[in-house]
Parts: C-alpha cells; structure tokens; sequence
C-alpha cells in the first residue's frame, strides 16, 4: 500500500472532483462507472459505496481488479487498487449511508481499497508518470 499524497487525498474528497470506479470483469472486459461517493479514508485507503453498481460489484467479487480516475480541471490522477473489502456494517459504512440518505440515495455497502500506485494523469509534462 502506498501513501496517498495530501494533494491527491485533497481531490478525492472533494464535491467538485470527477470520480471513476473501474472495475475488469472476469474475462478482462473493463467497466467504469461515476461513483461521486469516491473517498480516502482516515488510514489511507480509497473507498466509495455501493448505491447501484451491480456489475462493479460482482467483478470486485470475482476478480478485484480496480482502479480510480479523478480529475478537476487540469489536476488528474489514476490510482490502482488492490485487496478489496466489502463491508455492510461499521463506523465507516453507517456515515457514508447517513450522508448519501441526505441525498435520498440508498447504501448497500462500502467498499475499500489499499491504494498500490498512483498516476498523475493531468494535463501537464507529468502526464503518465508514476508518483508512487
């Protein structure tokens, strides 16, 4: 798990941000889907909730392959996930389903992620680059 830079934390926490989950289903075919629930965690690891993402779901479950893109304005990163955990009760799951219940959006379940890369994918001489 890598340590997810403060700027990056910064645009995954904000409302404004464009936020992608993809997601590879077991023969490889990729899925993306906007999730505007994408978080960082207290300890580090991505989150985002499970509102109506049934195929996202099932390939998690099946293959757990997944990355994040997030992007505002020219400020852009890729961030590719690993160990994926799904959980329908604790802390973090009853606030993010208090905050999407705001919202009139329901919450079946939060799923985290340890975060293995970053890329910064903006627009500027460091697009593609590794970060960490």
């Amino acid at each position: 798990m890598v340590a997810i830079p403060g700027e990056v934390m910064d645009l995954m926490n904000a409302k404004e941000t464009t936020k992608l989950l993809v997601t590879a289903s077991s023969d490889g075919q990729p899925h993306a889907i906007v999730c505007g629930s994408i978080f960082a965690t207290s300890d580090g690891k991505a989150g985002v909730g499970e509102v109506l993402m049934k195929r996202a779901s099932k390939n998690l479950k099946d293959t757990g392959k997944a990355a994040l893109s997030i992007s505002a304005g020219p400020k852009a990163y890729e961030l590719i996930l690993g160990n994926p955990v799904r959980a329908d009760s604790g802390p973090i799951f009853e606030d993010l389903k208090a905050k999407l219940a705001s919202l009139n959006l329901p919450c079946f379940a939060v799923w985290t992620f340890d975060v293995t890369e970053i890329y910064d994918e903006g627009a500027g001489p460091n697009a593609g680059k590794k970060i960490c």
